[in-house]
C-alpha cells in the first residue's frame, strides 16, 4: 500500500547545492524549481493538492522579489509559506513576514523538528481551509434555500467560531473551555447575587454564545492573528488592528439577517463588543466602566482571562492555578468587578479540576 505524502512546493537558487533539501523527498512529495515563472505556473497547477510553499533563501536569491510575487497572487492566504534562513537581521525578519509568509526556519535547525512543525502547519491550514469551505457552502446555501431562519441563523455563527478557531494556533479548545467556566460563573452569580437577575434561561443564553466572543477576529489578517513566536510579540500598529476584532464581530452579528430579532441577539452582540472593557473604564473598544458593561460580557471576559492565563501563548508560558488566581485578583489582568472576582475566588479550584487537571494545556 502507498504511503500517503503530502505535497510541497520548495523554490531554491540555482546557485546552491541541492544535497540538503533532499531529505524532504523522504517524507513528502516534492515539486521544486528555481525558476519564478515556472514556480508561478506550477503553484497554480497543483494548488488545490498543494500543502505548503518552502523557500530556501540565499543571498543570490533576492527573496523579496520572489515573495513580492507570491504575494500578488494571494497565495499565501491557504497556502502556508516558510522560509528557509539562518539570518537574525531584525529587520530583515520583519521584512520577510510583511510579505505574508507564516514562519521562518532556520536552516541549521535539527530536521526532525523541522519536519514535526511542518506536520502542525499543514494540518493547521488543512483545517482552516476546510472550515472556510464549509461556511462558504452554508453561505451559498442560505442565499438559496428557505429553510427554518433560527437555525440558518446560529448555524452561521458556530460555523465562524469554528472557522476562527481553526485559524489560530494558539486557541486550541479555548472557546469550549470558556464556554464551560462562562456557565459556571453565571451559576454562581445567579445564586450569590440575585441583584444580577441572572435566570436559568440566561445562563444557558451567556455558555451557548460565549464561544463567539473572538468572532470578529475572522476579519483579522492572518499575518496578525497567526503571527508565530520567532516574529516577536505584536507591534502597536498590529495590536490596534487586533483591537478591532470587538466592532468587526458586532459587524458580523449584525449582517445576519433577521437575527436581531433573536433572544440570543443581545447576548451576543454585548459579548462580542464588550469583552475587553474593563471595570475601571481602560478597557476597549468604548472605555465604558462599572455596571455599565453588560453583566454577560464581564463574565466572558473574566472567562477569557482565566483560561488564557493557565494555557502556553507564544508570548507566555502557562502559569499555575495559584499564579493564576494571584495575577487577576491583585489587578496583574485588568479590573473586574468585585463580585466576579468573589465568584472567582469560589469557583476556581473546581473549574481547574474539572477542566484542567492533568489535561493538556497547549
Amino acid at each position: 500500500m502507498a504511503i500517503y505524502k503530502p505535497k510541497i512546493f520548495i523554490f531554491y537558487s540555482t546557485e546552491i547545492k541541492l544535497k540538503h533539501l533532499d531529505k524532504y523527498e523522504i517524507f513528502y512529495d516534492v515539486i521544486k524549481t528555481s525558476d519564478i515563472e515556472e514556480a508561478v505556473v506550477t503553484v497554480f497547477k497543483e494548488l488545490p493538492s498543494l500543502s505548503a510553499i518552502i523557500i530556501d533563501d540565499t543571498p543570490d536569491l533576492h527573496l523579496f522579489e520572489v515573495l513580492a510575487k507570491f504575494k500578488t497572487l494571494d497565495l499565501f492566504r491557504t497556502i502556508p509559506c516558510i522560509v528557509l534562513s539562518d539570518n537574525q537581521d531584525t529587520a530583515y525578519i520583519s521584512k520577510t513576514f510583511d510579505y505574508g509568509i507564516f514562519d521562518i526556519f532556520s536552516k541549521s535547525q535539527d530536521f526532525i523538528i523541522t519536519k514535526q512543525k511542518i506536520s502542525k502547519i499543514i494540518e493547521l491550514f488543512t483545517n482552516k481551509n476546510h472550515l472556510e469551505q464549509i461556511f462558504n457552502q452554508q453561505m451559498l446555501t442560505i442565499s438559496s434555500m428557505a429553510i427554518e431562519l433560527k437555525e440558518n441563523q446560529w448555524n452561521i455563527i458556530e460555523t465562524l467560531g469554528q472557522a476562527l478557531e481553526s485559524r489560530d494556533i494558539e486557541s486550541g479548545n479555548h472557546c469550549n473551555r470558556m464556554k464551560e467556566i462562562a456557565e459556571t460563573f453565571s451559576k454562581y452569580l445567579s445564586l450569590k447575587y440575585p441583584k444580577y437577575m441572572i435566570t436559568d434561561v440566561t445562563i444557558k443564553n451567556i455558555a451557548k454564545v460565549t464561544p463567539l466572543h473572538d468572532i470578529g477576529k475572522i476579519a483579522i489578517p492572518d499575518r496578525i492573528l497567526l503571527k508565530p513566536e520567532s516574529a516577536g510579540r505584536l507591534t502597536s500598529e498590529e495590536f490596534e488592528i487586533m483591537k478591532s476584532h470587538t466592532i468587526a464581530g458586532c459587524r458580523l452579528i449584525d449582517s445576519i439577517p433577521n437575527f436581531k430579532e433573536s433572544e440570543l441577539y443581545k447576548f451576543s452582540y454585548n459579548i462580542c463588543r464588550h469583552h475587553h472593557e474593563r471595570w475601571d473604564g481602560n478597557g476597549y473598544p468604548d472605555k465604558i466602566k462599572g455596571m455599565d458593561i453588560p453583566i454577560e460580557a464581564q463574565i466572558v471576559a473574566l472567562a477569557d482571562v482565566f483560561d488564557a492565563l493557565l494555557c502556553k501563548r507564544v508570548y507566555k508560558p502557562s502559569f499555575t492555578l495559584e499564579t493564576t488566581k494571584s495575577m487577576i485578583l491583585n489587578g496583574e489582568c485588568g479590573a473586574f468587578n468585585p463580585d466576579l472576582l468573589e465568584c472567582l475566588k469560589a469557583c476556581a479550584d473546581d473549574i481547574y479540576m474539572r477542566i484542567y487537571d492533568d489535561k493538556n494545556l497547549l
